[in-house]
């Protein structure tokens, strides 16, 4: 995946002209809508070690910073076993208290195990990381005995399981380039952006067929067992064994046709990382996608940058696979995308910078 970029937007640029190159037809968005549209509707941008939507915080430790995010009430309900401590740790500034003294690296390791949205970046902007997964690029996994010819987006049936930003942005392009596109979603548990973003929500649903689903039922089940065995894409932004668990993972479904499958995780499908959960901004923070402008004090870039870098080039890697006539898993990690866009910007000798104007109190 080549990026030659100076900045964040000329990464989004450069994936965005990619697609038009394939799709010439495509009524394709700005660079400036993709990283801002979201930050703009709900009018916020990160403040130094503040994520943009607050949830996200850089907290200093003994070896460097953590990026703990906590967007979920059961999120909190983990910190005092994560810490191993009795301490209160209900608010931001317990927290930040009890993590200084700390190793961070083991901290990440831990939290991690336990399901907690964690990332580790090292004091010197300029070090090596130590996880290999940042550098790796995303990979297809070919059907064995799959022939195939090349393929269109037009009229290409697309099946997107995923929720929030990524996977949902993914499918708007394809939309874009001609395909047609059906959201899926759980009665049980409904797309939380509805309701955070509504505006930037329908913008990014925009012309998709909708369907709700009791994944619990059987009957159901199978009738999205269907749909994606007959799918030309599928999107799912699922930990691996999510889907296993219901029986609708490729591997269980019977596809007899040419289809890319989507997988887009925080960090790949490789044990142990494929547990790992991740968000936008705690992904970012794994891949040193962050802005070193105070030495040794980083600070966020975007909003959930890690999110919109991961949509458009997904959405590329996806049309690109079709016109090549491949056939397979598609295995799409955020932190690889983050990191690589990272390495092109500061390969060209250029700083991180914020591509978000508006300023926020944490």
């Amino acid at each position: 995946m080549s990026i030659p970029a100076e900045d964040l937007h000329a990464c989004v640029d450069h994936g965005l002209n990619a697609i038009s190159k394939l799709c010439p037809e495509a009524v394709l968005p700005s660079a400036q809508w993709v990283l801002s549209a979201r930050a703009q509707e709900l009018g916020i941008a990160p403040k130094g070690q503040c994520s943009a939507n607050g949830t996200c915080r850089l907290l200093r430790c003994l070896d460097g910073w953590l990026g703990v995010n906590l967007p979920r009430h059961s999120d909190w309900e983990l910190l005092n076993p994560w810490l191993a401590t009795d301490e209160p740790l209900s608010n931001w500034s317990m927290l930040t208290t009890a993590v200084a003294s700390r190793n961070g690296l083991a901290l990440a390791a831990r939290g991690r195990e336990m399901g907690l949205p964690l990332a580790f970046v090292a004091a010197n902007p300029s070090a090596e990381f130590p996880m290999d997964f940042v550098d790796s690029a995303p990979s297809l996994l070919r059907d064995a005995n799959m022939k195939s010819a090349p393929r269109e987006q037009a009229q290409a049936r697309v099946i997107d399981l995923s929720a929030l930003w990524a996977g949902p942005l993914c499918a708007q392009l394809l939309h874009r380039c001609g395909a047609q596109v059906t959201t899926v979603s759980s009665m049980q548990r409904p797309d939380g952006a509805q309701f955070g973003s509504p505006d930037f929500y329908r913008q990014l649903h925009a012309g998709h067929e909708r369907l709700q689903l009791d994944f619990s039922d059987v009957a159901y089940r199978v009738r999205l067992a269907e749909l994606l065995a007959d799918a030309d894409v599928v999107i799912e932004a699922s930990r691996p064994r999510g889907l296993v668990g219901l029986g609708l993972d490729r591997q269980s479904l019977t596809i007899a046709k040419p289809q890319v499958w989507l997988s887009i995780t925080a960090y790949g499908r490789t044990p142990p990382a494929d547990q790992w959960v991740g968000f936008g901004d705690d992904v970012a923070v794994s891949a040193g996608l962050l802005d070193w402008n105070k030495p040794h004090h980083p600070a966020f870039v975007g909003d959930a940058i890690a999110d919109p870098l991961t949509g458009v080039y997904a959405a590329l890697a996806v049309i690109d696979a079709m016109v090549q006539g491949e056939s397979g898993l598609l295995d799409f990690p955020m932190a690889a995308v983050a990191g690589r866009c990272r390495q092109k910007i500061v390969r060209t000798g250029h700083a991180i910078a914020c591509p978000l104007q508006v300023t926020r109190t944490c």
